[in-house]
């Protein structure tokens, strides 16, 4: 985590005069150049510099093959770089994306007969409560995903109150349970059509 990956939370200096911490966050914009581009920046995050008014731009890039390049970002970046290279290593893994706003992978463990949680952001691996008991989270809803399906995983990581999950779902969602798992069953097919 520490070595290969950096976290960013702002740019630490200004890009054009290398002031030191006077950036600001200033908006959030779609991105503008090729590289942004071909890198599948899904937005670009703009910072201004208070002594001289340049602008630095963070794209936060999905493709993995780019994040392996810059090696920094956040959860999403960590999750999506981690997630390619267990791949790569030979690992079956999947993406786990939390509703309320956070990311990570899951490994499958043929020793285990299961998946593990993997969150390279955290740097925690097999500590599924992390969120519920340690970060104190309300979850909502937690769906993996990998190149053939997207699953419901969400009781793996809440395991408190289920009714109480169960009721900020439907808030959420403003939908049954049902339909939810509904969407997820007709979701699965489309996910392995696009592996062929």
């Amino acid at each position: 985590k520490r070595e290969f990956f950096r976290w960013f939370n702002k740019p630490r200096a200004c890009s054009a005069c290398e002031a030191q911490g006077g950036v600001r966050f200033s908006r959030v914009e779609g991105p503008a150049s090729d590289e942004e581009r071909l890198g599948l920046a899904s937005r670009v995050e703009v910072y201004a510099c208070d002594s001289c008014g340049a602008e630095t731009r963070f794209p936060r890039y999905e493709s993995a093959t780019k994040l392996l390049e810059t090696r920094r970002g956040r959860c999403g970046e960590f999750a999506n770089c981690f997630t390619l290279c267990a791949l790569a290593t030979g690992f079956e893994a999947r993406y786990v994306y939390d509703v309320t706003d956070h990311v990570w992978t899951e490994l499958w463990s043929a020793q285990r007969g299961r998946w593990l949680h993997a969150d390279s952001c955290e740097n925690k691996l097999d500590k599924p409560l992390l969120y519920e008991k340690g970060w104190r989270k309300n979850l909502v809803a937690v769906f993996a995903f990998d190149a053939r399906s997207v699953v419901d995983v969400t009781k793996r990581y809440a395991r408190a109150d289920y009714a109480a999950v169960l009721k900020r779902r439907r808030e959420h969602f403003a939908c049954t349970e049902a339909t939810i798992q509904a969407e997820l069953r007709r979701a699965s097919p489309a996910f392995a059509s696009r592996r062929r």
